[in-house]
């Protein structure tokens, strides 16, 4: 016979990892990744050094346009209620890999080629590396780039770039 006693201990049982390492797994297994994988793309290259330069670098810009336009319009406008509760609680960990964005990286390959996947690649490591220490180790961060993300978490309608300021100051939603 489950006593209360018993039941109580069952429902109590912690899990062998705590929330915030398994945040940390997420977030740095996949930079890891990805900075394996635009590594890969890079060396498999047959283009010109200048050619694949040029071509990594728009993967570079075009991931940060992205970021700041799923950003402000996505996840403020679109779909807001998760993006909500990020913002309510912002040190909550993160438990779940933003699948759809790999599914973007695939599309990019095809229409594009690997330098330019590559180029985004290591955006979005850069983008995972900047937000986690934003959240939960901000010395890390450099300070206008940590002041940036926080006012965006007290002024919901500005300063949308995680990785970057240059859109929100193009586009005139940074903080000023």
């Amino acid at each position: 016979m489950v006593t209360e006693i018993h039941r109580a201990m069952l429902w109590s049982i912690q899990p062998p990892y705590s929330v915030s390492t398994m945040t940390a797994i997420i977030y740095f297994g996949e930079i890891a990744f990805a900075a394996i994988l635009a590594i890969i793309l890079l060396a498999s290259s047959t283009l010109k050094v200048g050619d694949a330069t040029v071509l990594f670098f728009c993967g570079v810009v075009a991931l940060t346009l992205a970021e700041y336009t799923v950003h402000r319009f996505l996840l403020h406008d679109i779909a807001p209620r998760q993006h909500r509760i990020h913002h309510a609680h912002p040190q909550d960990p993160i438990d779940k890999i933003f699948w759809q964005i790999w599914v973007g990286f695939a599309v990019v390959y095809l229409m594009t080629g690997g330098v330019v996947l590559a180029g985004a690649l290591v955006a979005y490591a850069w983008y995972l590396f900047v937000h986690y220490c934003a959240h939960h180790n901000p010395s890390a961060l450099p300070p206008f780039l940590l002041k940036h993300h926080r006012d965006h978490h007290r002024f919901a309608n500005r300063n949308y770039g995680v990785t970057t300021t240059l859109w929100d100051r193009v586009f005139r939603t940074d903080l000023r």
